[in-house]
């Protein structure tokens, strides 16, 4: 499989180690299934102003295949959006 997952998630008022790790966590069992993972903690730069971030996630997210969903997405604004638009352009979203 050579297929590109993004992970979606609540990242805003969470503790850092907590996000980086039930990211990671589920990076890993894509990894497993033969995916390459795209994590929006790892690509977004701390010092930007939320929307500044989102926007440079949408685009990385644009770049996949797929978009997973972590269970708290619906607490996310980002993560709203992120999956509205995978959805509107037919991208494949996988709720987890």
């Amino acid at each position: 499989m050579n297929r590109t997952a993004y992970i979606a998630g609540k990242i805003t008022g969470l503790p850092k180690g907590y996000v980086k790790d039930k990211f990671n966590l589920m990076a890993r069992q894509l990894s497993g299934m033969g995916y390459k993972v795209v994590k929006p903690d790892a690509v977004t730069d701390d010092s930007k102003a939320w929307d500044d971030a989102v926007r440079n996630d949408i685009k990385k997210m644009l770049e996949c295949d797929e978009v997973h969903l972590l269970p708290d997405w619906q607490e996310s604004r980002g993560a709203q959006l992120e999956r509205d638009i995978a959805i509107r352009l037919g991208m494949q979203v996988v709720y987890h």
